[in-house]
C-alpha cells in the first residue's frame, strides 16, 4: 500500500480508486458479469485465481468485491479479507475452516445467537463437535475450558445486547500458547474503533449489514486475517465450494458505505453517549449498558482496547417486561422504529430477550425486559425527546 494511504480515512475513501482504469470515473463501476474470458484455453488453465487481479468466475472472485476486500483488509490492518453473502456465511465458514469433526470450541455466552445455534444445532449433532460457553469476563474461564481437542475460541467484544467485554489481548495470548485459533465479531466497533488483529486475534468478522454498509440496504459479511495461508484455504476451498461470495451490487454498496464510515461512526458515538447519559440520570432506568459510560464495570478495559464506541446500547427498567413491551410501539415512539438490526442511519428499538425466561436472561447477565436501542443519525436531541416520551408513557 502506498505510504500516503496509511491513514485509515484515506483507505476508506481512496484505496484502490484507480480513476485511469474507469474512464476517469470518481466512483468505480459495479462489475455485474458472472464470468471473465481468456485469449486461449492455455491462458484459462494457467490462470491462478488466488493471484491479485485474476478473475475467472463470479463464485470465486469479482473486481467490485475484491476492491471491498482490499479496503477492509487495510482498515483492519490484515493481509487479506474475504467477503460473503451474509455475516452468518462468514461466521460459519470461519468455524468450518478451523475446526473438524470432533473439535472443541469455546464460545462466549453472549455471542451472536444464530452463531451459537449453528454450533449447538449443527456442529454438535452433525460433526460430533463439542462446545463450551463462558461469560468471557475472566481469562481464567477460557483456560479452565481448554481441552486437547480445542481448536477455536469465539469472542464478541463488546457483545451486542449486554455489552460485556473480553480481554482480547490476554485471550489471544492464551490461545496462541495452546495452538488454538481465535475469532471475534468486531461489528459493534467497526475497524474505526477496534483492531483485534493488532491484539493477536486470528480471524475478525464483520456483519456488513451493520456499520460497514451503514444504510440498511445490504446483507453481507467479511472475514479478515493476517494469516495468508488460512485465507487462501478459505477462498479457494470453503467459500468457492459453498458458493457464499458477496454479490457485486452489494459489494458496490459497501464501497459507498466505507467512504463515510469514519464520519458516521463519530456521529453514532456522539449521539449514543448523550442518550446513555440521559438514560442513566432517569429515575425509571435501573441500569444502562454502554461501555462509553464510566459506570460500565469494564470501562477501564474498554479504554485499553477500543478507541471509541458505536451507536448501540441497552437499558433495564424497574418495571415488568410485559409493561415495557406494551409501550414499545409506534404510537409512543416517533424516531425509534421496532427492528432487530442496527448500524444503519436509522434509530431502532427492540426487546431481544423478551421471550426468554427470567432464568435464561439471568444466565446472559440481564432480564427479559432489557431494551436495546440503536442511535442513528437523526440527532441526540431528537432521540432523547423520543425516549423521554417513552419513559413518561411508562410512568403513567
Amino acid at each position: 500500500m502506498e505510504e500516503w494511504l496509511m491513514d485509515d480515512r484515506l483507505v476508506a475513501t481512496h484505496l484502490g480508486d484507480t480513476y485511469e482504469n474507469y474512464l476517469g470515473a470518481v466512483v468505480p463501476p459495479v462489475f455485474l458479469n458472472s464470468l471473465h474470458v481468456f485469449p486461449s484455453v492455455e491462458d484459462y488453465y494457467n490462470a491462478d485465481r488466488l493471484q491479485e487481479g485474476t478473475y475467472i468466475y463470479g463464485r470465486s472472485g469479482n473486481p467490485t468485491v475484491h476492491l471491498v476486500e482490499r479496503k477492509i483488509a487495510a482498515l483492519e490492518h490484515g493481509v487479506r479479507a474475504l467477503c460473503f453473502a451474509s455475516g452468518m456465511a462468514a461466521a460459519s465458514t470461519a468455524v468450518l475452516a478451523v475446526c473438524k469433526a470432533g473439535s472443541h470450541v469455546i464460545c462466549v455466552r453472549n455471542a451472536y445467537g444464530p452463531l451459537k445455534e449453528f454450533l449447538s444445532n449443527y456442529c454438535v449433532p452433525q460433526l460430533g463437535m463439542e462446545v463450551s460457553y463462558v461469560s468471557g469476563e475472566d481469562v481464567g474461564e477460557f483456560e479452565e475450558q481448554m481441552r486437547p481437542n480445542t481448536r477455536l475460541i469465539i469472542l464478541e467484544s463488546p457483545s451486542s445486547i449486554v455489552f460485556s467485554l473480553q480481554d482480547i489481548r490476554a485471550v489471544a495470548q492464551l490461545a496462541r500458547s495452546r495452538g488454538v485459533r481465535t475469532y471475534i465479531d468486531n461489528s459493534y466497533c467497526s475497524p474505526v474503533f477496534q483492531k483485534p488483529l493488532e491484539l493477536g486475534v486470528d480471524l475478525v468478522m464483520h456483519t456488513m449489514s451493520k456499520y460497514l454498509g451503514g444504510h440498511s440496504d445490504i446483507i453481507g459479511g467479511v472475514l479478515v486475517s493476517r494469516d495468508e495461508e488460512l485465507m487462501c484455504k478459505i477462498s479457494a476451498d470453503i467459500r468457492e465450494w459453498l458458493g457464499g461470495i458477496l454479490g457485486p451490487m452489494e459489494g458496490w454498496l459497501v464501497l459507498r458505505g466505507l467512504r463515510t464510515l469514519h464520519v458516521r461512526m463519530a456521529q453514532h458515538q456522539q449521539n449514543a453517549q448523550a442518550v446513555a447519559e440521559f438514560l442513566e440520570r432517569h429515575p425509571l432506568v435501573k441500569r444502562v449498558h454502554y461501555p462509553g459510560l464510566q459506570s460500565h464495570p469494564q470501562h477501564e478495559l474498554m479504554m485499553r482496547q477500543q478507541s471509541g464506541n458505536s451507536g448501540l446500547l441497552s437499558f433495564e427498567l424497574d418495571l415488568p417486561a410485559e409493561k415495557v413491551a406494551a409501550s414499545v410501539n409506534q404510537e409512543v415512539f416517533r424516531i425509534f422504529k421496532v427492528g432487530v438490526s442496527w448500524g444503519g442511519f436509522e434509530s431502532l428499538v427492540t426487546m431481544p430477550f423478551y421471550k426468554l425466561s427470567p432464568q435464561q436472561a439471568e444466565q446472559l447477565g440481564t432480564t427479559p425486559g432489557i431494551v436495546r436501542i440503536h442511535c442513528g443519525l437523526e440527532g441526540a436531541e431528537h432521540q432523547i425527546e423520543d425516549l423521554n416520551r417513552f419513559l413518561e408513557h411508562l410512568s403513567r
